[in-house]
């Protein structure tokens, strides 16, 4: 007897709402077991934009979606970037909008300031997602929502929690470069570190023994 195979179609996002029917910006359970355990985080490289679409397209064909539905697409296409790569762009909507608003608004401020940290395949991920997150409704309210709140009183963060604003992780926090210090960066910045300051002491101690022979 022939099996039957079942195909779900046309899958649609599920947002988690509070019980007011506000979208929740907290983290799901499995989005805070990624976010608390850096070793579960995918450490690959970044795939090319053109090989994530074409791998979303069959998937959505598999399960007899509409693969002329760009946002359906773009909701099986995987990141390429962050604490969440390789998770579904729906994936990050249904589990952590919180930290869609955060790319979101990160990605608002670069562009303002002229400055786009991203790498080549990670950028075109973060831009894809980008456009994938503002077609939904829910989240152009939101947005509109947070900026019309009274912006907090700023605290200064811990130094830990601060990002580290230059290389490869960037956008990391101190913190995060020192739990995931198996990947070797850490010990680069630390090398990267000593160096500069040994050629500073050097060149300090030169003008003081240059100002005392006068």
């Amino acid at each position: 007897m022939r099996k039957t195979v079942f195909f779900p179609g046309r899958v649609s996002v599920v947002f988690r709402k509070g019980p007011v029917g506000f979208l929740r910006q907290d983290p799901s359970e499995e989005a805070r077991r990624i976010k608390d355990d850096p070793s579960m985080r995918d450490r690959s490289a970044p795939v090319k934009e053109e090989d994530v679409r074409q791998n979303a397209l069959t998937v959505v064909r598999l399960r007899g979606g509409d693969a002329s539905d760009p946002a359906e697409v773009l909701g099986e296409y995987r990141l390429q970037f962050g604490k969440y790569k390789g998770k579904h762009f729906r994936w990050l909507l249904e589990n952590d909008v919180g930290y869609t608003l955060y790319l979101i608004q990160s990605h608002q401020k670069e562009e303002a300031a002229g400055v786009l940290q991203a790498e080549r395949h990670s950028k075109d991920s973060l831009q894809s997602f980008l456009r994938y997150a503002l077609s939904f409704q829910e989240i152009s309210s939101l947005l509109q929502y947070e900026a019309q709140k009274r912006p907090p009183v700023p605290r200064p963060a811990a130094e830990e929690e601060e990002l580290v604003g230059f290389g490869a992780r960037a956008k990391s926090t101190w913190r995060e470069v020192w739990e995931s210090r198996h990947d070797g960066y850490a010990a680069f910045i630390l090398k990267l570190f000593l160096t500069l300051f040994r050629s500073c002491s050097a060149f300090v101690l030169s003008c003081v023994f240059s100002q005392k022979s006068l």
